[in-house]
This record gives structure tokens, C-alpha cells and sequence, in this order.
């Protein structure tokens, strides 16, 4: 369930070319990394990725490198990986480094896994969960009898795939959330 997103960065050997040099690629600075990411993760996210840390990369596969950025209200990790080398074009991917996961993200995975066990309807998660080992959030499913509270538990941390527990809750549905 992690989500890679990829890129091509053409911006140095585009320097590479101009400038007649040979077609040895030079190590990525910091903040052409963080530059990189930036327009990765800025893709798919509402704002943009901000301020983000990122150490150098050579151009050479499987060369890494980890980046921290504020996303929203959430500092998170990336890890930069190269994975080809061609000539002079450099292609990586930024593998975010899933700390918890959202509403958005959260309340597909406990359909899924309820529907996998034979379970139907529709759920709303209120909360972010953080992806550590005992951290709950509830949530509500509806079906024909009517809404079911759901306590939804990490049984692992940050892993993919995530791994939760989900049981019924007996707590009253006006505490979800708290």
C-alpha cells in the first residue's frame, strides 16, 4: 500500500549538455532533492510540501537519501531512491515514509477489511490514525440495522502493508473522535 511516485530529473543533464561537459552526471545537491520532492509530493497533495530537508544523491541506482517535510500540520519522511541511470537522464522515485494515515486514507481500509469479512456498508472515520502499535481511532459503519461504532486499532507501525484491528465498540457514538 505505499505509494511511490516517480519522476525523471532532466534538469541536470539538460546542465550536463549545455555546458559540454562529458556525460558524467554530478551527485544532486540538497536542494535539488528537496527541489525534486517538492514537485512530487506537491502533485498529489492540496498545498505544497513545505519546508522540506533532504541530504545530497548520487546519480547512481539504488543511491538513497531521506527527506523530511511539512505536510499540512504533519512532518513526514521520504525516501529518495534512484532507480535508473541512463545516459544522463536519472529517474528516482520519493517513497513517503507513512507515519499514520488519514480520514481520506483510513476509512478505505476499514471497508475493504470489513467487506473482506463479510461486512457491508458505508464508514466514516472522524480521526487521522497514527501508525503505532495500540493507537485507536473509532469510526462508524452504517448498514440496515442501523450505525455500528467501530474501534480501529494499529496492530503494527509504520509498515506496509498497514495491519489493523477493527472490533465493535460499545463506547456511545457521541464520544467518536475523543
Amino acid at each position: 500500500m505505499r505509494r511511490r511516485i516517480v519522476g525523471t530529473v532532466t534538469t541536470l543533464a539538460g546542465v550536463a549538455l549545455l555546458a559540454g561537459c562529458s556525460d558524467e552526471i554530478p551527485d544532486f545537491t540538497q536542494a535539488q532533492v528537496a527541489d525534486a520532492v517538492a514537485e512530487q509530493v506537491g502533485r498529489s497533495a492540496t498545498d505544497p510540501p513545505s519546508p522540506i530537508s533532504c541530504g545530497g544523491l548520487e546519480p547512481e541506482v539504488d543511491a538513497r537519501t531521506t527527506c523530511t517535510y511539512v505536510l499540512g500540520d504533519r512532518t513526514q519522511d521520504a525516501d529518495v531512491v534512484v532507480s535508473a541511470v541512463d545516459g544522463t537522464e536519472v529517474e528516482f522515485r520519493v517513497d513517503p515514509v507513512r507515519t499514520y494515515l488519514t480520514t481520506t486514507q483510513l476509512t478505505p481500509l476499514v471497508m475493504q477489511e470489513l467487506t473482506d469479512e463479510g461486512g457491508a456498508g458505508e464508514v466514516t472515520c472522524l480521526d487521522d490514525l497514527d501508525l503505532e502499535l495500540g493507537i485507536r481511532v473509532y469510526c462508524t459503519q452504517t448498514t440496515d440495522a442501523g450505525p455500528v461504532d467501530l474501534a480501529v486499532t494499529a496492530r503494527s507501525g509504520a509498515t506496509d502493508p498497514v495491519s489493523l484491528d477493527i472490533a465493535i465498540d460499545d463506547r456511545d457514538a457521541s464520544q467518536n473522535g475523543q
